[in-house]
């Protein structure tokens, strides 16, 4: 039976290999990506978490508290967003809110510039 994968959904994902400052290792990370393109394609867009949390989160970051399937306060990492074959999603831990999501998405735009009104100048 195929898993079914959705947006929101933190998963435990394997990131190795990883090359030079890559993030990597075993570790939970968001799904992001729309739902359509996770049933559609054989990848998902993921944000890998880390448990190492600086004392002073950059705007850029997400804090999230442990939920159910998450054993530690972690961190959201954008500025590592990245696709991966499904075949590196291992199991399902948890899914996080739709006001923590409203957070990620802002932290995307800041790490990738998305602000329209920066486009217009």
């Amino acid at each position: 039976m195929a898993r079914i994968i959705k947006r929101c959904e933190i998963w435990l994902i394997n990131l190795e290999p990883g090359f030079g400052k890559e993030i990597h290792k075993k570790r939970p990370a968001l799904v992001i990506s729309k739902n359509s393109i996770n049933l559609q394609t054989n990848h998902v867009i993921i944000i890998p978490a880390s448990s190492q949390i600086p004392a002073i989160l950059g705007i850029e970051m997400v804090f999230i508290d442990k939920i159910k399937g998450l054993d530690k306060k972690s961190v959201l990492l954008p500025v590592f967003i990245r696709s991966i074959d499904q075949e590196r999603l291992i199991k399902k831990i948890g899914v996080i809110s739709k006001i923590k999501l409203q957070e990620v998405e802002e932290a995307i735009e800041i790490v990738l510039d998305l602000k329209k009104e920066n486009y217009l100048n």
